[in-house]
């Protein structure tokens, strides 16, 4: 059977050229394509599709909160996140979410369509150049952004992105007062005291683009 997929990614260029390689593969066709998280959501509910492959930084709305709320609507959608970033804490944050792949952008063609059959098949999909890193990683020290919970974890990278309380409630679908109360738990959790704080904290630890 053909594997449908919705493909997102706000690089024109980088989309285009994955989805041509990924339809002259038989067995695999791209059914949509979009340019950020609102519109991720809107072709999943609208295509159902096999495979969902996205990007994790896209403009409106990130890749982690496209992922709290597909899965909130769709339980049983399989998502593979394509990146550039084999940073620990970002494959940690997609995994809590949800994903059930994660594969660098720099991975080779027949790697990317492995990983699209693997995780249509409901395999879990962290290919090895990821996860011999993040075991290593693991092995010499904890994430910061392990004390948090996925909540929690959302509201961070939102943070960082430089969201106001108020947009992140929005994003998030949430209260400001529970926006501000997860903040509130992020910087005595994590010892910081300000946004600008959690900011720096995230550019050191490789987590800004």
């Amino acid at each position: 059977m053909t594997i449908r997929v919705v493909l997102a990614d706000d690089h024109v260029l980088m989309r285009q050229g994955v989805s041509q390689m990924l339809n002259a593969n038989p067995n695999i066709s791209v059914v949509g394509e979009c340019d950020d998280g609102v519109e991720l959501i809107a072709a999943v509910l609208k295509l159902s599709p096999d495979v969902i492959l996205m990007d994790i930084s896209m403009p409106r709305m990130s890749g982690l909160v496209a992922i709290d709320k597909i899965l909130s609507q769709r339980r049983d959608a399989k998502i593979l996140v394509l990146s550039m970033h084999n940073e620990v804490e970002y494959i940690e944050a997609m995994r809590d979410a949800g994903a059930k792949g994660y594969i660098l952008k720099e991975s080779s063609g027949d790697s990317l369509v492995d990983a699209i059959k693997k995780v249509a098949a409901n395999k879990t999909c962290f290919p090895d150049e990821i996860t011999k890193p993040l075991d290593e990683q693991c092995q010499k020290h904890i994430s910061p952004l392990s004390v948090l919970t996925r909540r929690e974890r959302e509201v961070f990278f939102l943070v960082a992105a430089g969201n106001t309380s108020k947009k992140i409630a929005e994003l998030l679908d949430m209260s400001l007062k529970t926006a501000e109360n997860h903040r509130s738990n992020i910087y005595k959790k994590l010892n910081l005291s300000s946004s600008a704080e959690l900011i720096r904290m995230a550019g050191k630890a490789g987590l800004l683009e």
